[in-house]
């Protein structure tokens, strides 16, 4: 799986938002703003855009049916959420919060 990832351009992080995405596609122009402006705001959050019809294989091995699609990844690279479509920024940044350490209030520590 790692191989595969490499592949498609995933480092190493606490979270990744692996998009999978086409050329024409306007939800995934959506998606690429929302999940960018996630990753901006949540330390330890990456964003990898991939081009769907460029990585037919990987495409099949993760089983993307559609674009957009959203694979939220942990920090060894494994699926922990999908959503295809549009998800909203609190949806995401919720489903993030899970993976990522809690961060103290500032002076609280």
């Amino acid at each position: 799986m790692r191989d595969l990832l490499e592949r498609l351009g995933v480092e190493p992080a606490p979270a990744t938002l692996l998009q999978f995405s086409t050329a024409f596609c306007a939800p995934c122009r959506a998606v690429r703003r929302i999940s960018a402006e996630v990753a901006a705001l949540l330390p330890g959050v990456r964003h990898v855009e991939v081009d769907a019809e460029s990585h037919l294989d990987e495409v099949r091995a993760l089983d993307i049916r559609r674009t957009p699609t959203l694979l939220i990844l942990d920090a060894e690279g494994r699926e922990v959420r999908r959503t295809t479509g549009v998800p909203t920024k609190p949806h995401l940044i919720a489903a993030l919060a899970e993976l990522l350490p809690a961060r103290q209030p500032p002076g609280s520590g």
